[in-house]
């Protein structure tokens, strides 16, 4: 077990520290959202909420703090900000820009958080960092594939590399 904390706090930094390393160096611009601002905007939002989100489970989780563990991650699967404020025409012209493969792990990371939420609500430890530690892999895998434009030194990562 001791081995296992040590792992996630090592995913833990990395997910922490790539995008302060990315945000400081200059901001880059999706390819794939480049022609909808107002869309780049809510996923920006969107995956600064699930930054703050992984960084408040990942203080909750060693302190047996299951109420906020289970609600955050909860929080995590009904989307922060991206799915609640999408019109329908911004669904519709973001599953006609999106590949299907990134709609697929994005499908996948919410379950994920879903489960984390179900093994926290059970109070149950290392079922819960098993799902934390899938869901941060989620976040690696995603961004080695469809973000290297903000994270490049994820770029030559292969997805047995990033999580898969």
């Amino acid at each position: 077990m001791r081995d296992y904390f040590r792992y996630l706090s090592i995913c833990l930094c990395l997910a922490l520290a790539i995008p302060l390393t990315v945000q400081a160096a200059g901001k880059k611009t999706s390819p794939l959202l480049a022609s909808k601002p107002e869309l780049r905007s809510l996923l920006q939002q969107e995956m600064q909420a699930l930054q703050q989100a992984l960084a408040t489970i990942s203080q909750a989780l060693p302190e047996g703090d299951w109420p906020r563990v289970a609600s955050t991650a909860k929080q995590m699967h009904d989307s922060f900000i991206f799915q609640q404020q999408l019109t329908t025409e911004d669904r519709e012209t973001l599953h006609s820009i999106l590949p299907e493969e990134f709609i697929r792990q994005d499908r996948a990371f919410h379950q994920l958080a879903s489960k984390l939420h179900r093994a926290a609500t059970r109070h149950d430890t290392e079922l819960s960092l098993f799902y934390y530690s899938n869901v941060v892999e989620s976040c690696v895998a995603c961004h080695s594939q469809f973000a290297t434009h903000r994270f490049p030194s994820l770029s030559g990562s292969t997805p047995a590399e990033a999580g898969h």
